[in-house]
């Protein structure tokens, strides 16, 4: 029980690391923004993997562990359910534009193959985004099942 304990709390203080990529996915994005290079995409593409990255760690989190806002939120199954339809919506969002960018020369043949592989690279990070909102749904799901679970709930 004792190391199981101590597992947990590993990838707990590990899901802390997601803040390195929310900061790292927020300075790509502002530079772009406020100095486009001529790889604009590939950096925005950068971006959003990070973002995938951001949550996906923030999956590690001990669900044990309630915040007062969750605890709101958990007491209202209208907002879970609201807050699940929006990440599913947006994952899925996230895979169809990923397919898109991942066969852009079958929609646009005439593209410079430069740009083809740029926007397949986005197409990827498209579904490493998608992919880390499924573990941050996942985790709020382990979470609200927790918050259930408790005596005065």
């Amino acid at each position: 029980m004792k190391r199981h304990m101590k597992i947990i709390n590993f990838f707990h203080y590990l899901s802390h690391a997601r803040w390195i990529f929310f900061i790292w996915s927020m300075f790509l994005v502002f530079s772009e923004y406020l100095h486009p290079s001529p790889h604009f995409l590939s950096n925005v593409g950068l971006a959003v993997f990070l973002m995938g990255l951001f949550l996906g760690f923030w999956g590690f989190i001990d669900i044990e562990k309630l915040s007062k806002t969750e605890k709101k939120e958990f007491s209202n199954p209208k907002s879970v359910i609201i807050t699940s339809i929006i990440c599913i919506v947006s994952a899925m969002f996230c895979f169809i534009v990923g397919i898109i960018f991942m066969n852009i020369k079958l929609i646009q043949p005439l593209i410079k193959e430069n740009m083809a592989i740029e926007f397949k690279t986005t197409g990827y990070h498209c579904f490493a985004l998608g992919f880390g909102i499924f573990c941050f749904l996942k985790m709020r799901f382990d979470k609200y099942k927790y918050f259930k679970s408790l005596p005065e709930n």
